[in-house]
């Protein structure tokens, strides 16, 4: 039997519950990490999300609903800082060397470093705000000024003692494309600035992706790109806005075992999977919403309002198969980066009409526990 086969066959076998337990309340910074213990599910990795922090273009100081989220993410004992992109206010031609410098100080000072001070390493994906890879008719990168600047503000950070524990799989194209593994867990960030970046580097990915898949040591997956692969905010349903080759790099990552990919530049919260996925298995797309400015609604009319919001993955060590079609060792808590109030998952739509990056229509299922049957 092979191993989709069995992981099937071992998922009808079992309830699975306890997958995203997402209340209309504060969150308690200990309590997850200690009622997980307490059901001897004891936590293994809590990883810390964000993604969208910019102000408008070219703005140096990063938006209030920032700075109060990055204060009350540091101290919700995150094991790792992971973000989605779009970290500050560029992709404008017109600003100086030193603007871009300025910008990428700012957000080191106000969301690096209080992470990194209290020992807990902080890597992203870069947005096309931060290093867009945009192309000239020549070929050449558009906003190539901006690259050098995040690759050099990005490369200032590696030698810092927090990230000592990582452990390195690739790493000679940082931070455009790079794969790491913390802990169980086996990540690996590409450039998703542009529509059609990543299929320009899909040997790359799909090298990383065989890597990580022989390696018995990772059990959960992860990719971290900027565009989603599939639609889910108003006003991003077009092209440009979603990897163009998304059902493609969607069915590499389902052969590969990938648990989640996670995305921002939609600006709105919503785990889902395609309609055509078995309820069992099949890679979550995990859109984040915006930490910073420009909170959108998500597609269709029962959608909630847009809210500021930052979002926290816990995944429990637990004796289960090192399989992602086994979604119960995985909890995921969505919050307003002001008052902590989590984000109630039952009051978004149980399904949206999406799109593809050509532009094809597919159907996304909201992914919770009352969808995993």
């Amino acid at each position: 039997m092979n191993l989709k086969s069995y992981c099937v066959v071992l998922c009808a076998a079992i309830t699975v519950n306890a997958v995203f337990l997402l209340h209309e309340k504060s969150f308690a910074q200990t309590g997850a990490r200690a009622a997980a213990q307490q059901d001897g599910n004891p936590i293994r990795t809590r990883i810390c999300l964000f993604s969208d922090m910019n102000g408008p273009y070219g703005s140096v100081a990063l938006p209030e609903s920032v700075h109060a989220g990055i204060a009350r993410m540091s101290e919700m004992n995150c094991d790792l800082a992971l973000g989605a992109g779009d970290l500050v206010a560029g992709q404008d031609t017109s600003l100086s060397t030193e603007r871009i410098h300025a910008m990428w100080d700012e957000w080191k000072r106000v969301v690096a470093e209080p992470f990194l001070k209290r020992g807990v390493p902080v890597l992203s994906a870069l947005g096309n705000h931060d290093a867009s890879a945009e192309r000239s008719s020549s070929g050449g990168f558009v906003f190539q000024r901006e690259r050098d600047a995040a690759a050099e503000q990005w490369n200032s950070l590696l030698g810092h003692s927090a990230l000592a524990g990582i452990k390195w799989l690739s790493q000679d194209k940082f931070p455009f494309y790079y794969s790491f593994v913390f802990g169980t867990t086996g990540i690996i960030v590409f450039d998703g600035t542009a529509a059609g970046e990543v299929s320009r580097n899909r040997p790359w990915l799909e090298q990383q992706l065989a890597a990580m898949s022989t390696d018995a040591s990772i059990r959960t997956r992860m990719i971290v790109g900027h565009l989603p692969l599939f639609a889910v905010a108003k006003g991003r349903e077009t092209a440009g806005n979603i990897i163009y080759d998304s059902s493609d790099i969607y069915a590499l990552l389902n052969k590969y075992s990938v648990d989640f990919y996670v995305s921002g530049h939609h600006h709105a919260f919503y785990p889902a999977r395609p309609h055509a996925q078995s309820p069992h298995y099949g890679t979550v797309q995990l859109a984040l919403g915006a930490m910073g400015d420009g909170p959108r609604r998500l597609l269709g009319s029962a959608a909630p309002a847009p809210r500021h919001s930052m979002t926290v993955l816990d995944i429990q060590d637990t004796v289960m198969p090192a399989s992602h079609f086994v979604f119960e060792r995985f909890n995921i808590q969505t919050m307003s980066p002001f008052n902590g109030v989590i984000q109630q998952l039952q009051d978004l739509p149980e399904s949206i009409e999406s799109f593809t990056g050509r532009g094809q229509p597919v159907e996304l299922h909201r992914f919770d526990k009352s969808n995993v049957r």
